[in-house]
């Protein structure tokens, strides 16, 4: 009879992550009920240091356990590269006993949950920019497919008996928000998703070498149009202080000095949305 989680491996790909699947993980199971109606996705840290050069050191022990507790450990590894190892199809000795957290409820944690342990040390390491992403992505998946929202995404922190800290440097707020976001982007059609990517270049600039937001180079440094337009506003303002006094840029003038300084390919979008803008406070005609 086939364990309740061997679907894992087709879901997760199907999400575009790379799996590895260790031998007999299909067949792979902890003593004790079955997690065969799993509520929610439990994360953990694997209290390893781990590298891009050693990436997943825990397979092995999450495989057969330690001297007090017996494997599986979880159902699946999370390396510092990314990758996903397989480890069992049933149930992995991971949570212990859980308190009620967030929609899920309280009891066996082991059942409740499945369980991935991100490979990382966790007390002065954190998870590896990939490793995080690969944990939303697999945690989206198998929520996506157990029918559960992005709430039902627990920290072991969030639901231990026992003052469990894991997984460190995770904010699991921030993490389940993520969730939210990485959902409505996958909900997307290519078009939407297009539109998506063209309004956040023209809003915050080509991204730099890391992802980073870098902002548009303009004569006064590097802008995002919020600050631009942060900057657009407090001219104003100083021009009408200064103005009070007598001197300084009038407000059409000031507008027209924060446009010059913007490149053309950047002051076009903005130029259009203030247009559009003006045209609807103008009064219908014969109003």
């Amino acid at each position: 009879m086939a364990l309740p989680l061997v679907w894992l491996a087709d879901v997760l790909r199907a999400a575009g992550l790379n799996v590895v699947e260790t031998p007999g993980w299909k067949e792979r199971t902890a003593s004790g009920e079955q997690p065969a109606a799993a509520v929610g996705v439990l994360e953990h840290h694997t209290a390893t240091p781990a590298s891009y050069d050693n990436p997943a050191p825990s397979v092995q022990l999450c495989i057969d356990g330690r001297p007090d507790l017996k494997g599986p450990l979880c159902h699946a590894v999370i390396g510092f590269d990314g990758v996903v190892h397989l480890i069992a199809a049933g149930r992995a000795n991971h949570a212990g006993e859980a308190k009620p957290s967030g929609p899920n409820p309280g009891g066996d944690g082991n059942t409740l949950y499945v369980g991935f342990e991100w490979d990382y040390q966790g007390v002065d390491q954190g998870p590896s920019p990939e490793q995080h992403g690969a944990a939303l992505t697999a945690t989206a998946a198998v929520l996506r497919h157990l029918g559960r929202p992005p709430d039902a995404a627990r920290g072991h922190k969030e639901t231990s008996v026992t003052g469990k800290i894991d997984p460190g440097h995770v904010d699991m707020d921030r993490f389940r928000a993520d969730l939210v976001t990485k959902e409505q982007e996958d909900e997307m059609t290519p078009e939407q998703d297009a539109i998506l990517r063209r309004l956040e270049h023209e809003l915050l600039g080509p991204r730099g070498p890391q992802g980073e937001i870098q902002g548009w180079k303009t004569a006064v440094g590097p802008r995002t149009i919020v600050a631009m337009l942060v900057d657009l506003v407090n001219n104003m303002a100083a021009t009408q202080q200064q103005n009070a006094g007598g001197g300084g840029l009038q407000g059409a003038e000031a507008i027209k000095a924060a446009f010059e300084a913007m490149p053309a390919d950047q002051a076009a979008p903005l130029l259009a949305e203030l247009v559009r803008v003006q045209q609807q406070r103008q009064p219908a005609p014969g109003a």
